[in-house]
């Protein structure tokens, strides 16, 4: 009997060591929780997003305590800690509002001219998103522009081929400079969350653009496009992209996992900038 009490004892805490979970509340500098924030450890694919109460839970079964835990929400800086320091703490995450501060530009005709920079093709289906399918939901793509110029932002195009959803689908974009030649979620040139919320009517000419103008994005530099779907999204979104473009690459990762990197392809994410001449 006393065998059968070990051996049950044992296997119960066999179950808690190989099983740890954390949670903790995102809240913003006056006390109030923020929902669909992306909360993940660094260079690990496992994640989570805050529920309407700031609320979230984390798998870090085997994960190295001293790891960052990382916190990511276009408009607010981004927050990095250690799970060991984390685990100390109250839990809540207090995430501080980032403001970059440009002054607006009034814009010469004659000194700026619109170009379009990224993929737009509609007929090859690429990258899809399909809430039946976790494995690459929550997957957030990249587009890396090439540049010198300084430039602002306009519009923010994505081409889908197909789709079907009930009412409306959401899809969060940033902008972010380049790091190493990846994005880098401290480089964000956005001042606040990057939204598209659209029904299917309006996905026209297989296209949806989100306006940017008011948004006051300059940069001089390489710079970033990425997109993801909203994580209460049910049903089919597939986008278009160049499949076999030599010179052009695919980015993409799983909440804040690492950025991998696809050459010969690239899916159908495009910007129109007002660029200097």
């Amino acid at each position: 009997m006393n065998k059968i009490k070990y051996c049950f004892l044992l296997l119960l805490l066999s179950s808690f060591y190989y099983s740890q979970k954390i949670s903790g509340i995102i809240l913003n500098e006056n006390g109030e929780p923020i929902y669909g924030v992306r909360v993940g450890i660094e260079n690990n694919d496992n994640g989570d997003y805050s529920d309407k109460n700031g609320e979230f839970t984390l798998d870090i079964t085997n994960v190295n305590q001293n790891g960052n835990l990382k916190v990511y929400e276009s408009g607010y800086q981004l927050y990095e800690t250690k799970i060991s320091t984390f685990l100390k703490s109250n839990k809540h995450i207090s995430l501080k509002e980032r403001i970059i501060d440009i002054e607006p530009v009034v814009i010469n005709p004659k000194k700026y001219k619109l170009k379009n920079y990224g993929t737009s093709n509609s007929k090859s289906a690429y990258a899809s998103y399909d809430s039946e399918n976790k494995g690459k939901f929550f997957r957030e793509y990249a587009i890396k522009v090439e540049n010198t110029k300084r430039l602002k932002i306009k519009n923010i195009n994505v081409n889908i081929i197909s789709s079907h959803f009930d009412k409306t689908a959401t899809l969060y974009f940033d902008i972010q400079n380049s790091k190493n030649g990846l994005p880098d979620d401290s480089q964000s040139l956005s001042n606040e969350k990057l939204q598209l919320t659209f029904s299917a009517k309006d996905i026209t000419n297989k296209k949806v653009t989100l306006n940017v103008s008011d948004k006051n994005i300059w940069t001089d530099k390489d710079f970033f496009v990425t997109v993801r779907v909203n994580e209460d999204f049910k049903g089919v979104l597939q986008l278009g992209g160049n499949i076999f473009a030599l010179f052009k690459d695919t980015y993409y990762r799983n909440y804040f996992g690492e950025w991998t990197k696809y050459s010969g392809g690239e899916p159908s994410i495009n910007v129109d900038v007002l660029v200097e001449k």
